[in-house]
């Protein structure tokens, strides 16, 4: 049997068998050394891990063990550090007490410390109050001296402040003469001659410094009240402070605080203070009334016990539309009534002519404005707008002069015509009938007794008239 080829074949398989063996061993060599170093590592950590553990158990067993046997020990030594802090605190207490003891006995023992040590207590006392006391009181007078209350709106009386601020001003107004008190007031000329009487009358009472007598002013707005109550307190040297009664009611509760401030300040004045109550039925009214709440019933009592002496430091001028809502105590301390009516027709052509050249002629003459005046007769015009004017108030006139000047502004040339001023005048005297128709209206409405009202349940329906035979008159 030929066996060449086989052993041929065998020999090959063998030999690719034993290299194949040869590169196994050559890996084996380069893997082996990395994971038995990766598991020596491993190892090492985790018997020191225990090691560590048991001698931290050791340490910890051993301690407990000494704790157990020193107990008594810990014991014995807390208790005698507390007996020695007890003793400690005892005697201080007693050495304190024999040297408060003694030195009481020797206090008492001698009257003229103890009289001494009263005295000085008292004195301390005495002191602590009065300083307290003052300072309230120093506080409430300085405020009262350099400011003014709420309800004061406007005010002739300097404070320190006004003074720093308008230094000027106030050298004019302290050194200022007295003034006419009808000066600038144009009034129906008995009218004029009974408050010139009252001027100097009050001028007189000041300078011999009497008690001043309380008035009051009715009629319709913008007839003068407001500007002759300026004028009567320059004239008779007197600050004026103005307040509206209007601001009274939404004060609330603080009405009567605020009322009581008002007086208060005004008895701090050496020249005296002439109170302006502008709208005063608007707090003033009858407390009997429903429409008056308890807060506004408390502060017209404040007002009236204010009032219910004559006074040298103050002069109450009351001002309103309609007096007959008056509380019957504030008509009782009323000394005298002015009443003010609309301006006739030779009190509205000397309003015409006084505000037509202090609004049109002086700005047009000075050159210094956008206005100029066109030819016409000023006289005769100004004539004629007195009749039509019929029912216009002095406010009233004298806003006509505004708006004369803001008519020539509003011209492309600035020039005022006589065309544009009788434009200008009708239309304020359809506006003042269109005021006077919702005024009638109003009062109507509520004097007719099936006009609307108002109840707690809300708005009632007016009640449908009954009509009624008219007995025939023989």
């Amino acid at each position: 049997v030929n066996l060449g080829p086989i052993t041929r074949f065998a020999q090959e398989a063998v030999f690719k068998i034993w290299r194949l063996l040869s590169l196994l061993n050559r890996l084996l060599k380069r893997v082996c050394p990395v994971s038995i170093c990766a598991a020596t590592i491993e190892h090492e950590m985790e018997l020191r891990h225990k090691n560590d553990m048991k001698k931290l158990e050791a340490e910890l067993h051993a301690k407990a063990k000494v704790d157990r046997e020193n107990q008594d020990l810990y014991i014995e030594q807390i208790k005698v550090k507390a007996a020695e802090n007890r003793a400690t605190v005892l005697e201080s207490i007693k050495t304190a007490g024999a040297v408060l003891g003694e030195g009481f006995r020797a206090f008492i023992s001698d009257w003229d410390k103890v009289s001494a040590t009263a005295a000085g207590v008292t004195l301390l006392a005495l002191g602590v109050y009065s300083a307290k006391l003052g300072t309230g009181v120093a506080a409430r007078y300085i405020e009262m001296r350099l400011g003014k209350p709420s309800l004061v709106r406007e005010t002739s009386r300097l404070t320190v402040m006004e003074a720093l601020k308008h230094p000027i001003k106030t050298t004019r107004q302290l050194t200022s003469k007295p003034t006419d008190a009808l000066k600038g007031v144009v009034l129906d000329p008995k009218l004029e001659e009974r408050l010139r009487d009252i001027a100097i009358a009050t001028r007189n009472t000041k300078k011999n410094k009497g008690m001043y007598r309380n008035i009051l002013m009715y009629g319709p707005p913008g007839t003068g009240k407001t500007l002759f109550a300026k004028r009567l307190a320059q004239h008779s040297g007197m600050e004026y402070a103005l307040m509206s009664g209007g601001d009274v009611a939404p004060m609330g509760r603080e009405g009567v605080s605020a009322v009581h401030k008002v007086f208060d300040w005004s008895h701090t004045s050496r020249r005296g203070v002439l109170l302006f109550v502008d709208e005063a039925d608007a707090f003033l009214r009858k407390r009997s009334s429903e429409m008056i709440s308890e807060d506004l019933r408390a502060t017209l009592n404040a007002f009236l016990y204010r009032t219910g002496e004559q006074s040298n430091k103050f002069m109450l001028v009351l001002a309103s539309n309609t007096p007959e809502q008056f509380d019957w105590a504030v008509s009782d301390r009323v000394d005298e009534m002015v009443e003010f009516q609309l301006p006739g027709l030779e009190e509205r052509e000397r309003m015409v002519r006084l505000y037509f050249e202090k609004f049109v002629l002086q700005p047009a003459a000075e050159g210094k404005r956008r206005l100029k005046v066109a030819q016409f007769d000023y006289g005769k015009l100004c004539s004629e707008i007195a009749k039509v004017t019929d029912g216009l108030s002095g406010r009233e006139i004298a806003k006509l002069g505004v708006t004369w000047q803001a008519a020539a502004y509003a011209s492309d040339d600035g020039v005022l015509t006589e065309t544009m001023i009788m434009d200008r005048v009708r239309d304020a005297v359809k506006q003042n009938r269109q005021k006077m128709e919702w005024q009638t209206e109003e009062e109507h409405r509520k004097r007719t007794p099936g006009g609307f009202s108002v109840s707690r349940q809300g708005w009632s329906s007016p009640k449908p008239p009954q009509l009624t035979e008219t007995p025939a008159v023989s």
